[in-house]
């Protein structure tokens, strides 16, 4: 199965690389700075773009049975990089006939069954003062895949962390209450075992404790 992978030059994306290519997959990796893999490898096809740029996305779409998105923000980009990238994956996605995207956000976007923690939210409520665009942005994201006829996943977190440790078991349930230090190794196998598990389909599942 080939898939491909935005973001994968991002601290959360390389692991998702590292993690799918042990799995077995073929990988597009989509990246905003190349120079920021840790790694090259002659069976990963690597695209430099910008995920707001429709022909880049529409190239890197080409051809693969899925895709998984870790955008995430970096300084100076754009506010709502995420809801306008996610849209141009969508309508590139349509365009070549894939149907299964797994995305990733934060517990800010929340849904009628979730029941978050108390700290769960206090940060959330942090984050809406410090920095509103962030969760205004992940909450249209997600709105445009549930509004899209695509087969999505949206995985939500509460703080991700850079803990080395590798295969964990990790727990999704519909509403929480969130884990709150979730390694992005593990993301990346959360995110990698999703592609072909039809379980959470049309669903946000949390990273649970």
């Amino acid at each position: 199965m080939k898939i491909c992978i935005f973001g994968a030059d991002g601290r959360t994306g390389v692991e998702v690389l590292q993690y799918a290519r042990n799995k077995g997959y073929e990988i597009v990796a989509f990246v905003y700075n190349e120079n920021s893999l840790k790694f090259t490898n002659d069976d990963i096809e690597i695209i430099k773009g910008d995920v707001l740029d429709y022909e880049q996305v529409l190239r890197a779409c080409s051809g693969v049975d899925a895709v998984v998105s870790a955008l995430g923000h970096i300084k100076g980009s754009d506010p709502w990089m995420q809801t306008k990238g996610i849209t141009n994956i969508v309508r590139a996605m349509k365009e070549n006939n894939t149907r299964r995207i797994i995305s990733l956000t934060g517990t800010g976007v929340r849904v009628p069954e979730d029941a978050p923690s108390f700290i769960d939210r206090i940060l959330n409520f942090t984050i809406k003062i410090i920095d509103p665009e962030r969760i205004k942005d992940g909450i249209a994201h997600a709105k445009v895949l549930q509004d899209s006829d695509l087969d999505w996943t949206i995985v939500r977190v509460l703080k991700l962390s850079n803990s080395p440790k590798m295969n964990q078991k990790y727990r999704l349930t519909t509403g929480g209450p969130a884990e709150l230090h979730t390694s992005r190794k593990k993301v990346a196998q959360v995110l990698v075992d999703l592609i072909e598990d039809k379980n959470y389909i049309r669903k946000m599942p949390v990273v649970s404790v």
